[in-house]
């Protein structure tokens, strides 16, 4: 059994343990940083902070092996006066020469700023010992968080972006970064990306205000600007199954691509509903389909969810039974419902899912 969950104070050392597999400016290996995104994750959940100013970390926990094996997170709200989020906006420029009867198309890098920024989906990491497992965790570990949003509309932005990782070199560095971002800064690329999680000033002040073309980098540089790493295309390929396009901006630390959707939009909030716990059943061939449920609770229980089997019910839906024990169901408890499979899913719209890709 796999559980989805809010993380707790108690997950400090499981959590560096899966940070360090990735290393990101959301979820960096450093304890003390660590520390500090629990204590906001758990102000999050329980109402002690202004939406705009909420970050929602998620664990999964191998129940049988009493280990978290992942963790995602939501910002809220990514772009904020006390923060704003700084990218490249990648556009295109035409030159011609009568003269020389000459025309080109260069590529552009343009600084910009958003003080009123999308929702961000971000921090996804899967131990390794689990990637490829048959019940596709990191999906699993992805799609949480869209029912959570779909749940809780109003706390979320209009738009939902993800920022992808593109190929970095072998030692963890950006060639973006050597070319552009060190000569103007005098930082090296990590420790940059980590100042710019409190304060962005210092790109303001320093980088140029005026277009960068490409042309002027070296041809392994332009290659790498907006394409996604190897390692992170399976999560391209998800985002995209769901309504995600690259929208034409890049990360001036590295060059990694955003993918944005509209939150009304991205199919699986589509998908998302609230149901009531009608009561289980032993036999797992009964059920007409699969869904990703949750569960939320004041207190110490806080936020569960995992894979389940279902079948409706005239009062809600009736659940596999070690699911309804696992998260300790009672009969009429409000549940989350994001389903995957079954009679449920509209032949168009399951239609669209495929075509897309969307189920590997």
């Amino acid at each position: 059994m796999f559980v989805l969950r809010d993380v707790r104070p108690d997950d400090l050392d499981e959590l560096e343990r899966l940070a360090h597999h990735l290393n990101t400016l959301n979820l960096p290996a450093d304890r003390q940083k660590l520390a500090a995104t629990i204590a906001e994750s758990q102000e999050s959940f329980a109402g002690e902070r202004p939406h705009h100013a909420r970050q929602y970390v998620f664990v999964m926990e191998d129940t049988a092996a009493g280990r978290l094996i992942g963790t995602s997170m939501i910002i809220a709200q990514h772009g904020s006066f006390e923060r704003p989020t700084v990218y490249f906006e990648v556009r295109q420029e035409q030159k011609y020469s009568q003269t020389l009867a000459r025309y080109f198309v260069h590529q552009v890098l343009q600084l910009s700023f958003n003080y009123d920024g999308p929702t961000e989906i971000g921090g996804l990491i899967l131990d390794p010992a689990y990637q490829g497992h048959g019940m596709k965790l990191g999906k699993l570990l992805s799609f949480m968080r869209f029912l959570f949003i779909g749940r809780r509309r109003d706390w979320f932005r209009d738009a939902i972006i993800a920022e992808l990782l593109p190929e970095l070199n072998p030692d963890g560095t950006s060639d973006l970064w050597e070319c552009l971002g060190a000569n103007f800064t005098e930082l090296e690329y990590r420790e940059a990306d980590q100042l710019s999680r409190q304060n962005v000033e210092f790109i303001r002040s320093l980088f140029p205000q005026t277009p960068i073309y490409t042309a002027l980098l070296p041809a392994h540089v332009r290659e790498k600007i907006g394409v996604v790493g190897g390692p992170t295309r399976p999560v391209e390929k998800m985002l995209r199954s769901v309504g995600f396009e690259w929208d034409r901006s890049i990360d001036p630390f590295d060059g990694g691509p955003t993918f944005v959707c509209p939150t009304e939009e991205c199919r699986l909030i589509q998908r998302t509903h609230e149901g009531m716990f009608a009561g289980s059943f032993q036999d797992a061939e009964e059920a007409e389909g699969e869904a990703l449920v949750s569960v939320e609770r004041p207190g110490a229980r806080g936020f569960q969810a995992t894979i389940a089997r279902y079948r409706r019910a005239p009062r809600g839906y009736e659940l596999h039974a070690p699911v309804a024990q696992a998260l300790g169901l009672q009969p009429r408890e409000t549940l989350g419902m994001l389903v995957l499979s079954g009679r449920e899913i509209d032949d168009l719209w399951r239609g669209r899912w495929e075509d897309q890709g969307g189920e590997e």
